[in-house]
């Protein structure tokens, strides 16, 4: 058990980093971490074990573009990395040889493990705990199903792709039947929001200047994100006004986009920024957009919506996953239930034409973000753990936040 007052705490994160020459560690797409650290800062538990594959970058490999890890808040323990959930699977026997002794050692150390889910190691992090009589809870981010189900897979591909999403599904639906979890929800989710980049947002949208309508996206490039489909809505946006795409961020589908923006003779319309690493560079780019587009066919809660907000650009955004639910069924943001570009054209041309329902959006964005920054919300999920794990030490400071227990209730009580 923990001493001096501390709660040990353990997060396993599923999500692949690289470590440079200098020592440093970087996410390759996600943002995680932020909230991880977040989290940590607002509880009682000193310096958390952070278990993640990492790899080593590799000479001439282009620097990460994302921030690293601080490492005086999450002590790395590296796990092996592998390319993906297909991978992990081929090579499941040894992955397990080796990242069991890791897992083991580091929850032993631990009073708590926070597992967020679906994730590879997940099914090997809650033997351990069980083995080092440590607590756990499952921290379930989404779907692997609806993911693939959501992806331009064909044949062969989309079958091993669905069984392994029908795995990693099946070990989260034990975790949160043997176990406290947290379903997230527009109340209780990943924030990585700042107080500080909603304090550096200005209280009125920018003036445009004569500049051409500008339409942001942010995120990982992947086959769910539905950016072709974004890239022909802003040619038939552009059809009736002067409009550009930004697009932030990088990832495995950048070569379909690039092969659509050229189909669609969009090449002096569309720019690139890659990955945004700092923090002030990113949220810049948000607020440079009149208006940021989520066209996903499959999301969870999406955290880069709640950063749009932050950043006071009204949204459009398909109405999946927890997406409806962010942006007030509408009250905070137009959702676009049909699929394909038309409707999103339609949604995007609407609101860019109403002047008086951007200011509204925006407004009650600002004013509903400011609530949820990643601080507020790792307060909530203090307080959850708090209420979940009575028997743990909990300094009386943090027993007395009942707030984020009554957000998200665990799946199951069982130990």
């Amino acid at each position: 058990m923990s001493t001096g007052g501390r709660v040990r705490l353990a997060v396993l994160d599923d999500n692949p980093f690289l470590r440079t020459p200098e020592g440093t560690v970087h996410p390759a797409a996600a943002t995680f971490h932020r909230f991880a650290e977040a989290v940590v800062r607002a509880g009682p538990f000193g310096q958390a074990r952070y278990l993640i594959p990492v790899r080593q970058l590799r000479s001439g490999e282009p620097a990460p573009g994302l921030g690293p890890v601080d490492q005086t808040v999450l002590r790395i323990e590296a796990t092996t990395p592998y390319a993906g959930a297909a991978d992990y699977l081929r090579r499941a026997p040894s992955l397990t040889r080796a990242n069991w002794p890791v897992l083991r050692r580091a929850i032993a150390r631990s009073d708590l493990i926070w597992i967020k889910t679906p994730a590879s190691n997940a099914l090997l992090a809650a033997i351990a705990a069980r083995v080092a009589g440590a607590r756990r809870f499952a921290y379930v981010a989404g779907s692997s199903r609806e993911v693939v189900s959501s992806q331009n897979r064909r044949g062969l591909e989309r079958m091993a792709a669905t069984g392994a999403a029908g795995l990693y599904d099946a070990v989260t639906t034990v975790l949160t039947r043997t176990g406290p979890a947290v379903h997230l929800d527009a109340e209780l989710f990943t924030s990585v929001v700042e107080r500080r980049d909603l304090d550096a947002t200005p209280a009125e949208p920018p003036a445009r200047q004569g500049r051409p309508w500008r339409v942001v996206w942010a995120g990982r490039m992947a086959g769910e994100k539905g950016l072709p489909e974004l890239v022909e809505a802003v040619e038939l946006l552009a059809r009736e006004r002067p409009v550009e795409l930004l697009l932030i961020g990088d990832g495995p589908a950048r070569a379909l986009v690039d092969e659509e923006v050229a189909r669609r003779g969009l090449d002096g319309r569309v720019r690139f920024l890659g990955y945004l690493g700092d923090r002030t560079r990113y949220f810049q780019a948000l607020r440079e957009g009149d208006l940021f587009v989520l066209p996903s066919a499959a999301e969870g809660v999406p955290k880069v919506v709640v950063e749009a907000m932050a950043a006071g650009v009204p949204v459009v955004a398909r109405s999946v996953g927890r997406t409806a639910d962010v942006l007030g069924r509408g009250e905070r943001g137009v959702l676009v239930q049909e699929p394909g570009a038309r409707p999103l054209a339609q949604a995007m041309a609407r609101l860019l034409a109403d002047e008086g329902e951007r200011r509204a959006l925006r407004r009650a964005a600002l004013a509903w973000a400011a609530g949820r920054t990643a601080e507020a919300q790792a307060r909530r999920l203090v307080a959850w753990m708090t209420a979940a794990f009575p028997e743990l030490p909990w300094p009386d400071e943090s027993r007395s936040g009942e707030e984020g227990a009554q957000n998200a209730r665990p799946a199951s009580s069982s130990r």
